[in-house]
This record gives structure tokens, sequence and C-alpha cells, in this order.
């Protein structure tokens, strides 16, 4: 029970430290373009975020073109989550290495993001005179097993294309994952207007050798504006086919570290969750969260995160959480893995460091990622045990009756009742029998009692398994419905019933257990609010509880479990 609930505690701060870290992002559809060529900055949005960016900072080195806003909407595991893309189409003033600066958006900014701007791109299209051309690229064209290489897909045309159709590259001993979405712009060629269409795949080599990638054909159907016949039938077929690339896979270097391979552009190591003072009580749970990005790597690539053993104090891991993204061209994979570190003695606790060996291939060089070790002083624990179960005496009386009536410990008085008598020993036995029956069956019913009655009754001081109060379920009740996360705050309300009902395991359940008013409406709110969107009723929540809970009498609860009549009168 206690590792069900440190699990549900470790799921919402998992998914709370993942709300809080998601900001507006800022991506490129390309990373290279040519002089008068556009070029779309996508900025990503949360639902919370209003407002549209400041795009004075882009008027040095682009001229912004036009806006576009798509709005995408999804409920996973009853969560709604609803995401805004602002798409600013941009064309670059001059060429170079150009780098878009941070975009402040309802107080939040974006990361920087950077541009090549080339001369010309006619080096990279075939010529001119053709009106349908493919084009792929690969690169690098040198790479490690595992190591993303982007293929560029380009398919140009001058022509009014009734319909197309272009497959996706395919190689042998590779993977291929297609990245994003398509990137459409224009460019002059030869003093044609021709439209482009921009494709990226991720191609992950698993073996070394020369590795070729076997480009798709493009068939279509061109048209004639002006001639009408072309739009029944009357069409032109086009087609196109790029060249093969060749890419030169080279094994894991010799000078690389034992354990997994990691060839990312880029790679993150952090932990969070220390506390800020420094300090802990033992038999309180810290929860520390790892996490690692990586740039140019699938997230099913990336090894699991571990915290060693630890000298004075218990650790329990979470399910790890993964995702992957895309920048630009190239995949992002990122790994979170919880844990609840439980102190079980009071000094110094010492959390080692962790290091994690990857291969840069952009420097081309072996580097390490570290988390620095950490000391956490550990104060004693909270005063106040906890009280045993109230059927420990009861169970206790059972076996001292059960030793005394087998006659494992016989008394004096036993004996001498047994001689003075004289009686038959099956006369004995049954005695014994009925009045062990008798006192078990009066210890049964005192208990029944007790449990209802204090089971009806609001306990301040009651605590739950894992060792909960009822003040500090209370406290963490308040605090969630402080937020916005229905599912945190759902947890909290039931954490805290469970305080003085075991039993509640949904919201439902708990309903049922209270009288009608608010308390009830309350709960079909936060039920309509999580299942059905809209906000969460955090004042009416607080309001509703805010004198604890308002429970049916026992009998009244009982009756509320049984089925109503089939056919009622």
């Amino acid at each position: 029970m206690r590792r069900i609930l440190l699990g549900l505690v470790l799921s919402c701060v998992t998914l709370l430290s993942w709300a809080q870290d998601s900001g507006p992002v800022a991506s490129l559809d390309r990373s290279r373009v040519g002089v008068g060529e556009t070029v779309t900055l996508n900025i990503e949005v949360g639902d919370q975020t209003t407002g549209s960016p400041d795009l004075s900072p882009l008027t040095p080195d682009f001229v912004v073109l036009e806006t576009s806003t798509n709005h995408t909407l999804s409920i996973v595991n009853g969560k709604r989550e609803s995401r805004t893309i602002l798409g600013i189409a941009l064309r670059p003033r001059r060429e170079g290495h150009l780098t878009i600066p941070p975009l402040t958006i309802a107080g939040q900014q974006t990361q920087p993001v950077t541009l090549d701007v080339v001369a010309s791109a006619n080096d990279r299209v075939p010529s001119a005179d053709r009106p349908v051309s493919l084009e792929g690229t690969a690169e690098p064209t040198h790479a490690y097993v595992g190591q993303q290489i982007d293929y560029t897909l380009r398919l140009s045309f001058a022509v009014n294309l009734a319909d197309g159709q272009l497959g996706d590259p395919s190689a042998e001993g590779a993977e291929v994952r297609r990245v994003g979405q398509d990137a459409n712009y224009q460019v002059m060629r030869g003093g044609r207007r021709f439209n482009v269409v921009e494709r990226h795949y991720a191609i992950f080599p698993q073996r070394a050798g020369t590795l070729e990638i076997q480009p798709p054909t493009f068939e279509g159907t061109a048209v004639d504006p002006s001639d009408m016949n072309s739009f029944f039938g009357g069409g032109e077929p086009v087609n196109a086919v790029a060249e093969r690339a060749r890419v030169d896979v080279r094994a894991r270097p010799a000078s690389a570290s034992e354990g997994a391979w990691i060839p990312a552009r880029d790679l993150k190591l952090s932990l969070d969750g220390l506390p800020a003072d420094g300090k802990a009580r033992v038999g309180q749970p810290l929860t520390l969260t790892m996490r690692l990005d990586a740039t140019g790597m699938p997230f099913e690539a990336l090894p699991a995160l571990s915290l060693p053993k630890l000298d004075g104090a218990d650790v329990y891991p979470d399910k790890a959480v993964t995702g992957g993204g895309s920048s630009g061209s190239w995949i992002t994979g990122r790994r979170q893995q919880s844990f609840a570190v439980v102190p079980t003695r009071e000094g110094t606790l010492r959390i080692p460091a962790t290091t994690l060996h990857w291969w840069n291939v952009v420097t081309d060089k072996a580097e390490v990622a570290t988390i620095p070790a950490h000391d956490v002083d550990v104060l004693p624990g909270a005063s106040g045990a906890v009280a045993p179960p109230p059927s420990a005496p009861a169970a206790a009386g059972t076996a001292a009756s059960s030793a005394s009536a087998s006659g494992v410990v016989p008394t004096k008085d036993t004996v001498s009742a047994a001689t003075d008598t004289e009686s038959p020993p099956w006369r004995t036995l049954f005695i014994v029998a009925v009045a062990l029956w008798l006192l078990t069956m009066a210890a049964w019913f005192v208990l029944s009692r007790r449990g209802k009655r204090e089971e009806s009754l609001p306990t301040p001081g009651r605590t739950t398994a894992d060792g909960m109060s009822d003040r500090a379920a209370r406290e963490r009740f308040r605090a969630a419905v402080a937020g916005s996360d229905l599912a945190v705050i759902e947890h909290a309300l039931l954490a805290w019933a469970r305080v003085h009902r075991p039993s509640m395991r949904s919201l439902g359940a708990l309903a049922a257990a209270l009288r009608e008013g608010r308390q009830r409406d309350a709960i079909a709110s936060l039920q309509q609010a999580r299942f059905a969107g809209g906000n969460a009723p955090g004042t009416a929540l607080r309001d509703a509880f805010a004198d604890g809970f308002d429970w049916l009498p026992a009998e009244a609860t009982d009756k509320s479990g049984t089925l109503p009549p089939l056919y009622p009168r």
C-alpha cells in the first residue's frame, strides 16, 4: 500500500514538473535557405498562453511576410491538452549565419534559433529547364553507427499539378523515420518561379560500411489552367527521380568508453527536487527527478536512468516517462525518471555523483555529462508514534485464550477445577470451547462497533497506513486546489478521505458516502471539469470542505450500497 501511494505521488509530481517545464518553443521548418527564399518560424505555446509575440527583434535581419495560427487539441488519460502553433513567414535580408533572437510572448521568451543563408540554392536543385525535378541530399556524408543522418528531399515544380504521389526513401541496414511537417516555399531559378516541397527524414544506420539511400520517385499530372479539357483527364503525366545518396558509416570508435553508445549532437543530464535548504527528515520522502535530453537520438536509444543504493535511505523508483520531438530537422529524445528517497536515519545523506559518457558527433570527441554529488542533512523524524491497530489486543487475547484452551499453558485454577469436579474430559473440552466461542463473538462485536463509531467521527489525529495525518492530508488538499491540475486535486481529496475511511477508491464512492449538499455538488463539478472540459472548481472545493467531511451516518451509508428494486411501486 505504501508503494502504491508513493507511486501516485511521484506520478503527480512528474506531471506537474512536466507541465511547468513547457514554455514557448521556437523552431524553423528549414535550417538552410538561399537568398530570396522564405522560411517559416514556428512558435509552439500552451493553452494557458495568450497574446502575440513581439516581432520587432526580427526586422534587422528578416522581412516579416505573414503570420498564421494552428490549434491542436488532444486528450490523454482523461487529461485535456491544447497547443497553439504560431507560424511566421520570413525572408532573410542578407546571407550568412543568422540568429533569430528570443521573442517575448505573454511574459515568456523563446530560445534563439540559428539559420544559414547561402548565396544561391541553384547548386542544390537540378536544371531550371525541367518543369518537375526531385533531389535528395544526406548530411553528414560520414557518420557513426546509430548516428542520425538528415536526409532532405526537395520536389521542385514550375507547373500546375492536378495530383501527385511522392513515396519515402529506403536504406538497407538502417532505420528511416520522417521528421516534422513538409515545408513549402518558392524560389526563382532561370527567370522562372518554382514551388518547392521540402521533406526531412532521420536515418539511423545499424551497421558499419557504405550506406546507400534509395530515393523515392514522384509521379503526377500537370494541367494547363488555360485548357479546360486538361481538368477532365487531359493532363500531361510528369515524373521525377532523385539520384542515390551514399554515406560512409563508421563503427564505434575504440576510444569511446564502455557502456551505452550515445552518438548525439547535444546532451543534457539534470537532477531536480533536492531541498533548497539542504535539509530533510527521517521518514519524510524526497522526490528527486532525473532528466536526460539528447539531440539527434530517439528516446528509445537512451539508457535507463537510476540512482545507486544509498547508505541511510531507501530508494523507490517511479515508472519512467519518455518522449520525443524534433528541433528543426533533428530528432530529440527525452527520458525522465523520478525517485522517492526516504531517509532511514539522521546524519548526512550523500547522493553520489552521476556520470554518463556520450559521443559528440559535432566535435567528434567523447564527452561526459555529470550530475555532481550532493549532501543532505537529515534531521530526526517528526514526533508522534502511530497507535497499533485496534484488532491487536483482541488478537492477543484470542491467542492467549487459544493457548489456555489447548493446554499449552494450563493455570493452577484450571487444574484444580478439573480435579475437584472429576468431570469427564469431553465435558471440560465442551465448556472450554463454548467459552472460547462466546469470547470471540464478544470481541468481534466490540471491535466492529468501535470501528463504525471511529469511522463516522472526524479524528484529526488519525493516520493512514503510510503515516499521513489528517492535518497533513488537509494541507495537501488545500495546496492542490490552489492549482489547476484536476488529477492532482482528485488524488489529494481521495487521500484525505482515506485518512477517515480507508475503503474510498473513487470520487463516486466518496460522493455516495457524503450528505446531500455542497460537498456532493463540488465533487460533481470536479468530475465534469476533468472529463468534459472546463476550469478547475478550486474555490468551490475549498469552501465545501473547509470544515472537513460531512459523512452520512453509518446506517445510511450501508443502505446506499443496495440495488434499487427492479419493479418499484
